[in-house]
């Protein structure tokens, strides 16, 4: 195991919320502060010299009391090691919690899909409206909205960063379901919105200097795709399981009679603990996710693909719909194709 750079809590599989792209299944899980900390201990050695802490659920806002502690915890112990980050769906999300997020210098991550959040949870809209008021106010500089988009809702998504953006939000993102099948129609509908999008991105830019659409920014990533889970980030998650990443847990924690399971779990978190060095081994496994050794579902190699050194697709997610880490379905490789085609459109949007 390398140096940690990023880990990720799971407090709850209990969330408020039953949103239909959501891959993990919903439980009544909590983790206990005396876990978290026994967690970070252990891996106090191995921590780079910044590590992002995150965050996540279910909805980790319903674990209120557990992240006051965490935290707590992290600052007596770790002499200001951890940059914070939480992601919710901001329902619950109150000014006394943006006032302890601004404190501690949390990054958030707001999941907000403007006219298509009726499909998620229509009660909810006035709480998660209020709380991006309330973000914009007493917190603007350390929030994401992010929007995920299906086939049946992505006709919306010009509309509805177009939205976000005349309310004055700042950093914006938008995420696609890639767990379902994507058809001709609905990706014909993908690349006209990213048509839309672009241009209108570039109208803003010309009138205010600035778009806050982050989907296409140049992040300097170059060459083969890697997956670094297990090798630089760890996740704990609410049934006390270990993974090299929280995803991996979508797609396999339901499942311990799959081969996988033990190939990607580090066990129950004392066995983790109790394993030491061993867990070099099961890292190793995580070691052949490359982009170059992943196959589309028509047995066709990334390797030999001539966009491979800009393509990055996570397995843990092609394989909620493939049902086999390292295969790609045909959706998605035919999206990353519409985004390599459509992003010199946002060449002139900083």
């Amino acid at each position: 195991m390398n140096t940690i750079s990023s880990l990720t809590l799971v407090l709850t599989d209990k969330c408020n919320f039953s949103c239909p792209y959501c891959p993990q299944r919903r439980g009544e899980n909590i983790l206990q502060i005396e876990e978290i900390t026994a967690f970070l201990d252990f891996l106090k050695l191995r921590l780079a010299k910044e590590v992002w802490l995150g965050f996540y659920g279910g909805e980790p806002l319903l674990c209120w009391p557990l992240i006051e502690k965490t935290v707590a915890h992290a600052d007596r112990n770790f002499k200001k090691k951890f940059r914070f980050s939480l992601t919710t769906n901001g329902s619950l999300l109150k000014k006394e919690h943006i006032l302890f997020f601004k404190k501690h210098r949390f990054e958030l991550v707001l999941s907000y899909d403007g006219p298509a959040q009726a499909s998620r949870d229509t009660s909810s809209i006035n709480a998660v409206e209020e709380a991006l008021e309330n973000l914009q106010h007493l917190y603007p500089e350390g929030y994401t909205v992010n929007s995920v988009f299906t086939p049946a809702t992505v006709s919306l998504l010009s509309a509805s960063i177009e939205n976000l953006v005349a309310l004055g939000h700042r950093h914006l993102q938008y995420s696609l379901d890639l767990s379902v099948p994507w058809q001709d129609p609905d990706l014909k509908v993908l690349e006209k919105e990213l048509h839309r999008l672009a241009n209108r991105c570039l109208e803003l830019q010309n009138k205010t200097g600035k778009i806050p659409l982050e989907n296409f920014e140049d992040a300097g990533q170059k060459g083969i795709f890697a997956c670094f889970a297990g090798h630089d980030r760890l996740a704990l998650l609410p049934d006390r399981t270990v993974w090299g990443c929280y995803l991996f847990y979508d797609l396999l924690g339901q499942h311990p009679e799959h081969p996988d399971f033990k190939k990607y779990c580090f066990g129950k978190l004392p066995a983790f603990i109790g394993a030491g060095n061993k867990n070099r081994a099961l890292v190793a496994n995580y070691s052949d996710l490359r982009q170059d050794y992943f196959f589309t579902v028509k047995e066709e190699l990334c390797g030999l693909c001539d966009q491979l050194k800009s393509c990055r697709v996570c397995p843990a997610i092609a394989a909620l719909a493939t049902a086999q880490l390292g295969v790609i379905p045909d959706w998605t490789c035919r999206i990353k194709k519409i985004n390599a085609k459509c992003k010199p459109l946002f060449a002139g949007v900083h």
